[in-house]
């Protein structure tokens, strides 16, 4: 039995697998600027958030998967957690999310970004975890 599989759906393969294998193997949380999220595919908007903007910040290209299960503030901290299960080996369909953040007051805010895997077979449950200083102006 042959496969034919075209090119353009073997690269989505080859970089989901990619991404997959950079999620499981990655065990360190970093801190990252607020311009480093466009390596995280990621970005807050509006650019220059003010105290009277709706902020966001938007996934691009995140499997469908990962379910948004809180954002918490305390204070100047913003902690936003996504979660999956590998266990349940759903395939990878990407779309970019959007988080709504919220209106806040001026400032500087210490976000955390923490993607778990929830199965408990998984031997790390923290697939991705990373901090940003994001500031709001008046």
């Amino acid at each position: 039995m042959v496969l034919n599989i075209n090119p353009e759906t073997m690269k989505q393969f080859t970089l989901f697998g990619l991404i997959f294998f950079m999620l499981a193997c990655s065990d360190q949380v970093s801190e990252v600027q607020f311009s480093d999220l466009s390596k995280y595919n990621m970005k807050i908007i509006p650019d220059n958030s003010t105290s009277n903007d709706q902020i966001k910040l938007v996934v691009f290209d995140d499997c469908t998967y990962n379910i948004l299960s809180g954002i918490t503030r305390n204070d100047k901290t913003i902690d936003i957690q996504k979660q999956f299960n590998s266990m349940m080996k759903w395939p990878c369909f990407m779309k970019n999310d959007t988080i709504l953040i919220g209106k806040l007051p001026e400032g500087s805010y210490n976000v955390n970004y923490t993607l778990i895997d929830i199965s408990q077979q998984a031997p790390q449950n923290i697939s991705v975890s990373f901090s940003f200083q994001m500031k709001v102006t008046r």
